[in-house]
């Protein structure tokens, strides 16, 4: 829908007794002037006129205004100035050579009512279709329904209009809703309201099943069975003994001799079964200790099978499994002592302040200190002549060259440099610092300061040095490679090898050796492990005795072995009674009618339960929809309004571009990059909110406007220059292809995004609202 304003005409509306304004085909019109000479009246004007009301005058309604009164003596639209003439909004629409002409009209009369004048009563201006810009043909043919705006220009556009279309005064009042509101107001955006009537009809007929459910006539008929069958129960029982029902099986779904209500009618044949299946339990319950030795070996085999590569690993590493968190923190503290030493190495000359603040042990003040001559090296070294700084390397590297000597021929006389006999090594020294002070001699005086100053800093950073490589021979030998390196392959299996560990430890089983990397000694102790788990086997009194179906005689019965092991001969016998009984009990008519009877009830009771839980979770899955849509549709802009916001936002102090979550559809926040758990908007400057404000409502109009225009009132009023010329660029960029319509109290700004607008090609106009207004008022 290329819909696009073409003229307004406005008439006794608010402050204008009547204003015309051209629009042209300008893909940018400013709207300029000083406050108060109707800028937001004729986007007042325009709204009324898309969406039958003014949001921000609702709003404010609602706000300061009571509710209970209800007569007005003026009202807030109609300007009664105009010698009492009708209000009349029209507004000219052109889509590639088509016209569409829309009013709101509504006559003076009405404004004489008090009972009109409430600022929330918008039904009294009513929408026409006229068929020429100049008509005043306010017929009924004319007429249109509000839902007509929607056909014109799409699905729930008057609800969109100030999300989509119209950003007011530089805000968006969504910004200042709660977080998890913020959904709600975008409802018609999302296009939930279906889901939610849908919802809404789940809680209905949830009400309803849950009345019939606890129906009192139902309730007492049901008491009344429930009394009548235990009557008939008590005379079969005082012959044939009284049993209660007691639940013997554990596992999900009971066998059926272990149910209340064992014969719906009498089987003989499910009878015979029930029995039979009681007295193999019973059949087991003397080879208890059997069973119990068979299940402990099985499971020592399992657990050697399943829990062979951790053993494997145990016999590895031993009591050394648990030494990888102190060989990572050895090892870290190696490599920042390592980086360290290089950086001193490469010697004063060239060292940085960075560097040096990652130095440790400075004793107190020197840092300081060195930062001072390091920024006075970086002085002498720009105003010393390249021989001063080839000086200054050579003292360097000679330190370094004598120092490293020293170390390998501490009495050698042969000098390292030239081969030169000297007749001691002290000789040789003195030579070589007399050299170097001829050198250093014929140096100018920045230069000698050079030298001096890069001296005085490298025996600095030797005393750190010399720490360094003191600590360095304390960790060397405590850090053991090998070992570190094996332990970090199985670095993700550790958990489950330790807890196998600290549960071998608690049979107390030790293990005192320490790692290895010899496979042989590997397999050795593996093997060794296996045999102490497999030596805790027991002995079966008798491995004959156990039937072959034994277990899945018990697994049908129980979840768990150990709730076999608690059954007793007297609850399986009472079992049989309790089964022979019901049988008796199937077998009486009066019995079994009272049974059906109540068997109806309760299962008209479980089925309005069931559809109770079918309702539960189709309610659910459509609350689950809709966050999910709601998601998916606040995922669709969230790109873009990273890139718009970024572009607006240019000089907010936690990074550029903000992030949107919509925490699975329930909620949307704004982020930052630190992803702080409060909003973005709490920590903003106003200048920032608003330009986040024009960030979100671009981003929504660029997704999902179906209408190419963008109303935006008085943009700049909190924005700097920066933030101006980002927004200037993003219209007239991404939103190209829309008609904007932009107010601005600043000649100069407006003038600037006509200009921006002018360079890449594009119409602009300019309204003086101040020169119209005199003219309207």
């Amino acid at each position: 829908m290329k819909w696009q304003i073409s003229r307004i005409e406005v008439s006794s509306f608010k402050a204008f007794k009547h204003i015309l304004l051209d629009l042209g085909g300008a893909s940018l019109l400013t709207l300029d002037g000083p406050n108060g000479y109707g800028k937001t009246s004729i986007f007042d004007a325009i709204e009324l006129l898309l969406t039958g009301q003014i949001n921000r005058i609702q709003n404010l309604f609602n706000t300061l205004l009571t509710r209970n009164k209800r007569d007005y003596a003026d009202n807030l639209f109609w300007n009664s100035r105009s010698g009492y003439n009708d209000l009349c909004i029209k507004i000219e629409f052109i889509n590639d050579g088509r016209k569409l002409v829309l009013a709101r009209h509504c006559p003076a009369e009405i404004f004489k009512k008090p009972a009109n004048n409430r600022a929330d009563k918008y039904g009294n201006f009513k929408l026409y279709e006229l068929p020429e810009f100049e008509s005043s043909e306010f017929t009924k043919n004319n007429f249109r329904d509000n839902s007509f705006l929607d056909e014109i220009f799409g699905k729930n556009f008057r609800e969109n209009f100030s999300f989509l279309n119209y950003l007011e005064q530089g805000q968006n009042r969504l910004l200042h809703t709660r977080v998890d509101d913020r959904k709600e107001k975008l409802g018609n955006l999302f296009n939930i309201s279906d889901i939610e009537a849908e919802i809404e009809s789940c809680n209905t007929v949830y009400t309803k099943l849950t009345r019939y459910i606890n129906n009192p006539e139902r309730t007492a008929k049901a008491v009344s069975l429930k009394e009548e069958i235990a009557t008939l129960r008590d005379t079969l029982q005082a012959e044939a003994g009284i049993i209660e029902y007691k639940k013997l099986s554990t596992t999900d779904v009971p066998p059926g001799w272990d149910k209340e209500i064992l014969f719906s009618s009498y089987s003989a044949v499910d009878h015979a079964a029930y029995l039979e299946s009681v007295r193999k339990l019973i059949a087991l319950l003397p080879l208890k200790a059997t069973i119990k030795t068979r299940i402990h070996n099985e499971t020592i085999d399992a657990a050697i099978e399943r829990n062979e590569e951790s053993m494997r690993s145990l016999a590895r590493f031993g009591k050394d499994l648990g030494k990888l968190d102190g060989l990572e923190a050895i090892k870290q503290e190696i490599d920042e002592l390592e980086r360290s030493a290089n950086i001193i190495k490469r010697g004063a000359k060239v060292i940085k302040v960075e560097e040096a603040r990652s130095l440790p042990n400075w004793k107190d003040g020197r840092l300081e200190w060195f930062e001072l001559q390091i920024e006075s090296r970086n002085r002498l070294a720009e105003k010393s002549s390249t021989n001063a700084n080839v000086v200054a390397e050579l003292e360097h590297l000679k330190k370094q060259l004598l120092e490293e000597h020293k170390k390998s021929y501490p009495d050698d006389k042969m000098c390292p440099l030239c081969g030169a006999d000297w007749e001691d090594h002290k000789s040789m020294v003195d030579a070589i610092e007399a050299k170097t002070k001829q050198i250093s001699d014929s140096l100018g005086q920045d230069g000698k300061d050079l030298v001096i100053l890069i001296a005085a800093m490298d025996a600095e950073l030797k005393l750190i040095n010399t720490h360094i490589q003191d600590r360095l021979k304390l960790l060397t030998p405590t850090f053991e490679p090998n070992l570190h390196v094996a332990l970090s392959r199985i670095k993700l299996r550790l958990p489950a090898i330790i807890q196998l560990l600290e549960k071998l430890q608690s049979e107390k089983i030790q293990f005192t050796y320490a790692f290895t990397e010899i496979d042989d000694v590997v397999d050795e102790r593996f093997e060794k492990l296996k045999e102490i788990l497999r030596n805790k086997k027991q002995v079966e009194a008798d491995a004959l005795a156990l039937p072959e179906d034994w277990r899945e005689t018990i697994n049908r019965a129980f979840k768990d072995l150990q709730d076999f092991y608690i059954v007793t001969v007297e609850d399986l016998k009472d079992k049989e009674k309790f089964i022979s009984i019901k049988a008796n009990e199937a077998q009486n008519s009066r019995l079994q009618t009272c049974i059906t009877e109540l068997k109806v009830i309760e299962k008209e009771t479980k089925a309005a339960q069931k559809a109770q839980d079918k309702i539960e979770k189709l309610r659910s899955t459509l609350k689950k929809t809709e966050q999910s849509y709601t998601d998916q549709t606040i995922s669709a802009i969230e790109f873009i309004f990273h890139i718009y916001s970024g572009r607006l936002i240019q000089n907010y102090q936690r990074g550029l571009g903000l992030f949107i979550e919509s925490r699975e559809g329930t909620q949307l926040r704004f982020l930052t990059a630190e992803k702080s758990e409060h909003d973005a908007v709490m920590s903003m400057s106003s200048g920032q909110v608003s330009a986040l404000s024009l960030a979100f409502f671009l981003s929504l109009n660029k997704v999902y406007s179906q209408v190419p225009l963008i109303l935006i009132d008085d943009p700049s009023q909190s924005l700097d220059e920066v933030n101006v010329a980002s927004l200037t660029d993003l219209l007239r960029c991404e939103l190209k292809h829309c008609q904007l319509v932009v107010s601005s109290h600043e000649d100069d700004i407006s003038a600037y995004m006509r200009y921006r607008f002018d360079r890449a090609g594009l119409a602009t106009s300019s309204l003086n609202m101040q020169l119209l207004a005199k003219e309207a008022l």
